[in-house]
């Protein structure tokens, strides 16, 4: 790989006078910053983004931390962040935490050490302990997104989940089902609390009763979803419809229903929450309600961006985003009684 040296040399000039020409550092006449350029130009030398960081004191690198890059739903927001940041001179990195609070504790200092401009995290928790740890650890411009963390006057941008669950739930009691269970998240998660309240809500404002045991273990993952509703429709008297909180657990349920031979809407009417790019390619194509996830990656990066460019404080304000209801092949009228589905 070429170095300053190759550059210096290519170009007739001393090494501090490369430098000072390809990173402005000192005065250096035209005609030397022409023929270092050319240099440059000729070997194919890269300037180490990092030392020019700490030389200028700017970055413009943006680091995004989600739960999970190999989720649908996070990797469309890296997309849309990535796109917003090329257009404003910006290089954004993405991380994996997989929900993991020593893994995110490991990305956020090797991000520091990168002295990146800002900071995009969807975090692994949301109570007041972990808002104080991460007001600790993070030192520059961040913005929430996905869930709020308690304490913390970082602005956020996430999704109604609360409205989003009581949709999909209104959706299958609209068409006559009853008995509904709900693939739920992760315990002790502001997501995961407020899309049960959502399928609680719709439940008891129709009358029906709600019960912990009708939230099945899901973990916002494939596996446990998979197993979980394997098991539940197993069993006499299976429920007639299943809503799940998440896109993994969303697929997770429909394997399970393929691996049990039950057809769907026939047996059994499933509604998940997050849409999948892949969606028309399954049979059936799931109804699902769809979270605006390019209006809310793009939000986000423009606040943080009005943070970094623009000196913007952070307010604490959280912007909530509607879900969308969107209909397709998962999802019908039961066809048999509750009795019947043995």
């Amino acid at each position: 790989m070429p170095t300053i040296k190759d550059v210096a040399r290519h170009a007739g000039v001393a090494i501090s006078t490369a430098s000072a020409a390809i990173n402005r550092s000192a005065p250096v006449s035209e005609e030397i910053i022409a023929k270092v350029e050319a240099a440059v130009r000729a070997i194919g030398y890269v300037p180490h983004g990092a030392a020019q960081s700490l030389r200028s004191g700017q970055s413009r690198l943006i680091g995004l931390l989600v739960p999970n890059v190999a989720n649908p739903h996070f990797s469309a927001m890296a997309r849309v962040i990535e796109n917003v940041c090329l257009s404003a001179g910006y290089l954004s990195v993405v991380y994996s935490s997989g929900q993991d609070e020593d893994r995110e504790n490991q990305i956020l200092r090797m991000m520091r050490q990168q002295r990146v401009a800002g900071l995009i995290i969807v975090p692994t928790q949301s109570h007041a302990d972990h808002g104080r740890y991460l007001a600790e650890q993070i030192h520059v411009p961040t913005v929430l997104l996905d869930m709020p963390v308690e304490g913390l006057t970082y602005n956020a941008v996430k999704l109604d989940n609360a409205r989003a669950t009581r949709m999909a739930t209104d959706h299958l009691l609209d068409l006559g089902h009853t008995d509904i269970v709900a693939l739920g998240g992760l315990p002790g998660l502001l997501t995961s609390t407020d899309r049960l309240r959502g399928f609680r809500d719709a439940l008891e404002a129709r009358g029906l009763p709600f019960s912990e045991a009708n939230v099945l273990a899901g973990g916002y993952d494939f596996e446990p979803a998979y197993a979980s509703v394997k098991a539940v429709m197993e069993r006499p008297n299976r429920p007639s419809g299943v809503i799940s909180f998440s896109n993994l657990m969303t697929m997770g349920a429909l394997q399970a229903f393929r691996d049990l031979r039950l057809s769907v809407p026939g047996d059994v009417s499933l509604v998940g929450v997050d849409d999948l790019d892949f969606a028309d390619l399954l049979n059936p194509a799931p109804t699902v309600i769809r979270a605006p996830i390019a209006e809310m990656a793009r939000r986000s990066i423009q606040l943080l961006l009005d943070e970094i460019e623009k000196r913007d404080r952070p307010s604490g304000k959280l912007e909530v985003f509607p879900p969308e209801l969107v209909i397709r092949g998962s999802t019908s009228r039961p066809s048999t009684s509750p009795q019947d589905r043995v």
